[in-house]
């Protein structure tokens, strides 16, 4: 299998960093707490993965955000305005299927479990130095104290890709030449997986990090094959890696895509991860989205739809170790 890296794409397939404006008067997770139990809104809506399928309006979007929260409190302070989508309605707020599975998941490995409980301003200063950091990084895939970062890091992710499968999220590959279902915005991926349970993600043989200066070696952890088929196709470490994070870092508590949506996924997955494999967690994702945001093309990125925003170069290293701590609770 080749990677293309040649098509750009950042390293946990979101489709771009372009997101809508919100639209709608402001709902804080506060107001959130007082919409009508689930046992007074309709049913929830039968998993449909032909169509994204919204509210019609911002006040049925907020009743179904309740549904699917099922009972789990929204982050105090996420962002929860109705967003307008196409003619159609997304509140963000957790997906308590996801909660429920994330909390199951370390139970059973036997990892402490303190995930944020709050939405984080972004520290843009602290950005942009881990910006630099992620720049200045060495790819080294054959350093042991790397190779042992991400060798964990590999082996958590596919422990928590099953217990993903047990909530019956349905994957399903951006085919070549397919056009992108989430074009609009990233938003909908998130309206898809609340609505439907399924999700389109982009395979990372068909595009991997900007550019020539991506690490597509053979000592590369994240394209070794992972002998999981998901929607026919083979998969590598990388394309689970893609599933878990935007479930558990982005949609699990309905944090958004730009620098700051990035920053509290980091913080929400991050607290999934042991000692042993945050660090490289922390450089696929922390330093990534800090490079694109505040990095050499932060600028010109953070307002740039998938077209036309400069990615990452896809390293196989290890970034200094304030880098994965400060902030993180």
């Amino acid at each position: 299998m080749t990677f293309d890296n040649s098509e750009a794409r950042n390293n946990h397939g979101e489709f771009g960093t372009s997101d809508v404006a919100l639209k709608g008067k402001q709902q804080t997770s506060a107001t959130a707490q007082q919409q009508p139990s689930a046992s007074a809104l309709p049913t929830e809506r039968p998993i449909n993965p032909a169509a994204h399928a919204g509210s019609e309006s911002p006040e049925a979007a907020a009743a179904q955000a309740v549904i699917v929260a099922n009972g789990h409190a929204p982050l105090t302070g996420l962002p929860q305005k109705p967003i307008e989508l196409a003619g159609q309605f997304y509140v963000p707020g957790p997906i308590g299927r996801l909660k429920d599975a994330a909390q199951n998941y370390m139970t059973n490995a036997g990892l402490p479990y303190s995930p944020p409980t709050t939405y984080a301003k972004l520290d843009k200063d602290r950005a942009a130095k881990i910006a630099d950091a992620y720049e200045q990084e060495k790819n080294d895939p054959t350093d042991p104290k790397v190779k042992a970062s991400y060798d964990a890091m590999v082996k958590e992710t596919l422990a928590q890709w099953d217990a993903i499968k047990a909530t019956g999220l349905k994957v399903e590959w951006v085919k070549p030449g397919q056009k992108d279902p989430y074009a609009l915005s990233p938003r909908l991926a998130a309206m898809d997986v609340s609505q439907n349970n399924h999700w389109w993600g982009f395979p990372t043989d068909l595009g991997y990090g900007t550019g020539g200066g991506s690490d597509t070696s053979k000592d590369n952890p994240l394209l070794k094959p992972t002998g999981e088929v998901i929607d026919g196709r083979a998969v590598v470490a990388n394309d689970v890696f893609r599933i878990v994070h935007d479930m558990m870092g982005h949609m699990k508590e309905g944090n958004g895509f730009r620098a700051e949506g990035e920053e509290n996924a980091w913080r929400s997955h991050a607290a999934m991860y042991s000692d042993l494999a945050r660090p490289a967690m922390t450089n696929e994702t922390r330093g990534q989205n800090s490079w694109v945001n505040y990095g050499p093309h932060g600028a010109t990125n953070r307002t740039a739809d998938a077209e036309h925003t400069v990615f990452a170069p896809q390293k196989i290293g290890l970034m200094p170790d304030w880098t994965h701590e400060d902030g993180r609770t």
